[in-house]
């Protein structure tokens, strides 16, 4: 017995220091084109705006890629109404911070191509600005939101440490009440350090 608990402590205390050696862990940023879509009873309003992400994580044995984004879009003006003295605008802001999973599948050396899902929370900020003879009036309302998604890529090393993922990710709905639908997507370019 004294045998099988000492080759399980010594199983037990090795297992981390070989899994941390299959383990690189990456930082990176990048800008991209956020879509923004709402649809109410019926009708949608879309539009695009930049946006740019920091993230950090990990990758496992070279094909299991863990990350960690914080993602912020600019204001998507997804509707303005303009007749004689009158107007009103519609923006929405979508902040978004996820967990992701990517499966990496390497082509050469320097080439793999990558898909996975996304889960996290999006925070949605809806604004409405109305002008009439002069006087502005403007209101806005958040809510954040848990949404899944997935994404797909290419990924280009640059060098062992540097690399360049194009990604186009999709949300799904962030938000869904009330006759309201809001989801977004994102084309970006990331530029990612290895240590």
């Amino acid at each position: 017995m004294k045998k099988v608990l000492g080759i399980a402590l010594i199983a037990a205390v090795s297992a981390p220091s070989a899994f941390a050696t299959s383990m690189e862990y990456f930082v990176g940023g990048g800008f991209g084109s956020h879509y923004s879509e709402m649809k109410v009873d019926g009708y949608k309003f879309d539009d695009r705006a930049g946006a740019f992400h920091i993230r950090g994580g990990a990758y496992i044995n070279d094909v299991h890629r863990v990350m960690l984004t914080a993602n912020f879009a600019g204001d998507a003006e997804l509707g303005a109404i303009s007749e004689g003295d009158y107007s009103l605008t519609t923006d929405l802001n979508q902040n978004e911070w996820l967990a992701s999973y990517d499966y990496v599948h390497a082509i050469n050396n320097q080439f793999s191509v990558f898909g996975g899902v996304s889960a996290g929370l999006i925070k949605n900020k809806l604004s409405l600005t109305e002008v009439y003879q002069g006087d502005t009036e403007s209101i806005s309302a958040s809510e954040t939101d848990f949404a899944v998604g997935a994404q797909v890529g290419v990924q280009y090393a640059l060098t062992k440490e540097l690399s360049i993922d194009g990604t186009y990710r999709n949300m799904g709905k962030s938000y869904n009440e009330d006759g309201i639908k809001v989801t977004g997507s994102e084309f970006a370019i990331s530029l990612d350090y290895r240590f």
